[in-house]
C-alpha cells in the first residue's frame, strides 16, 4: 500500500506545482524546507477506504488492446492531506497569505490526477519560533476510487485512482 500512498501524495504535490505553487513532498528524501520563497509541504492526514461492490468486486472490462477480458475490483477512497505552507521572514506573513489564496483557488479548479476536492479548510497563518517561517495549515479532503485490474490469471495488474463526488 505505500506505493499507492506515496503516489497520492506525489499527485497533489504535482497538481500543486501545476498551478504555479512551489510544492515539496513531506518526505522528499531531501532539505525539507527551503528558506527562500514560500513553499507548500504536502503530507496525508488520514486515509479511509470502503469497499463499492461485494468483496470489492467491480465487475469486468474488456481490454481491447489486450483482446481479452479484465476482472475489476475497486475500494471508494477519502483522502485528507495537509498542506504546511511556510513563507520565509523576508516574504512575511503576507507571502503565506498568498500561498494560502493560491492553494484555495487551485482547489475551486480541481483536484490532484484522479481525485476531486471534497471541501477544505484553512487556519490563520502565524509565526513559527521553531522554523523561523511563517505557517499557515490547510486541509483538503479529496474523494475518488481505488479500482484494480487483474489478468486471466488473477495477478493484480496494478491501481488505477479515479475522482468523483456523489
Amino acid at each position: 500500500m505505500t506505493d499507492t500512498l506515496t503516489a497520492l501524495r506525489e499527485a497533489m504535490t504535482a497538481f500543486l506545482t501545476d498551478r504555479g505553487i512551489r510544492a515539496l513532498s513531506a518526505w522528499p528524501g531531501r532539505e525539507r524546507l527551503v528558506r527562500a520563497a514560500p513553499l507548500a509541504v504536502v503530507q496525508m492526514e488520514e486515509v479511509k477506504a470502503r469497499p463499492m461492490g461485494f468483496q470489492d468486486y467491480l465487475g469486468q472490462v474488456y481490454d481491447g488492446e489486450a483482446g481479452q477480458w479484465r476482472e475489476r475490483y475497486g475500494q471508494k477512497v477519502t483522502v485528507t492531506f495537509r498542506l504546511d505552507l511556510y513563507s520565509p521572514r523576508s516574504a512575511g506573513e503576507t507571502g503565506c497569505r498568498r500561498l494560502l489564496d493560491q492553494a484555495a483557488t487551485a482547489f475551486q479548479t480541481g483536484g490532484p490526477a484522479g481525485l476531486a476536492v471534497a471541501e477544505w479548510t484553512m487556519a490563520e497563518p502565524a509565526f513559527d519560533q521553531e522554523s523561523g517561517m511563517f505557517r499557515g495549515k490547510l486541509s483538503a479532503v479529496c474523494r475518488g476510487s481505488l479500482e484494480a485490474v487483474s489478468d486471466e490469471t488473477g495477478a493484480f495488474l496494478g491501481f488505477v485512482v479515479k475522482g468523483g463526488l456523489t
